[in-house]
């Protein structure tokens, strides 16, 4: 197969745990490019926190932001895709995340964040995606438009005690766990899978000349969607077992030996299967 489109998640996958693009993955990604290869990224980040991996790796448009609400162009400045989250739905969310002070919802309207109040979580998420988020007080009181989505921060044991409750709302809420510690309520019908499919028919690209890579349950719908999924060894089992192949860890460079096996079609560097 010659495959004609690569889409990769950004943490966990793209960068290390430092948050860096190491070197042999940006050799393989420029001699995938070389090749003829679109080499995009799919984040849960929106633009302002999306833009320096972009520009720093040289990425291809489009990017996928916000886990799929928003597909852009920005090399030509177009948005491919909009979703949002009706309003009302947000405002029951946020409502019900009232009773639980030890996770702190983050809203996310167009390219800006907006929090209740500041604390360590907040402060944390900053300095993680170099973003800041406007404290407005309280946030369903405040909220007047549709947002893209609410990204959710706390203990996976007080996140799991939030998901009873979201879900007995009286209207279907779409909702998926980017990291252990973070649970994104996302508009209905969004996905990094379903945005990939748009901007696959964008640009005319089958799914079978697709790979698409991740590392968490977010990115398990676009792995499932490509014709070559691939997940990080890192990743939950979940994901792991749904995927082609698993790859190395993003510290060991997964990216550029997925680039190299299934583009470059050179054989792994230790000759061994990382699945």
């Amino acid at each position: 197969m010659r495959y004609r489109l690569l889409v990769a998640d950004i943490d966990g996958t793209l960068v290390n745990a430092q948050r860096e693009i190491t070197a042999p993955v940006r050799a393989a990604v420029r001699a995938a490019q070389a090749r003829g290869v679109r080499v995009c990224l799919a984040t849960g980040r929106i633009w302002p926190s999306a833009r320096r991996f972009v520009e720093g790796l040289g990425a291809d448009p489009p990017v996928i932001l916000a886990n799929g609400a928003l597909v852009y162009d920005f090399a030509r400045d177009e948005v491919w895709l909009r979703r949002a989250l009706p309003a009302e739905h947000a405002r029951a969310v946020l409502r019900i995340l009232k009773g639980h002070p030890a996770v702190q919802p983050h809203l996310y309207v167009d390219d800006r964040v907006y929090i209740g109040q500041m604390n360590e979580i907040t402060e944390a998420y900053q300095r993680k995606d170099s973003l800041r988020a406007e404290a407005v007080g309280d946030l369903a009181d405040w909220l007047r438009e549709d947002p893209m989505k609410i990204l959710i921060i706390g203990p996976p044991d007080a996140l799991a005690a939030v998901v009873p409750e979201i879900d007995a709302l009286p209207f279907a809420i779409n909702h998926v766990f980017s990291e252990a510690t973070y649970l994104e309520v996302l508009p209905p019908g969004v996905s990094k899978g379903e945005a990939l499919r748009a901007a696959a028919a964008h640009l005319g690209v089958a799914r079978e000349e697709i790979i698409a890579v991740g590392d968490n349950l977010n990115d398990l719908a676009m792995v499932q969607y490509a014709g070559l999924g691939v997940a990080m060894a890192h990743a939950p089992d979940a994901l792991r077992a749904r995927a082609d192949y698993v790859a190395p860890s993003n510290d060991e460079h997964g990216l550029g030996e997925v680039i190299e096996r299934f583009i470059l079609s050179r054989a792994p560097r230790d000759g061994t299967d990382a699945s």
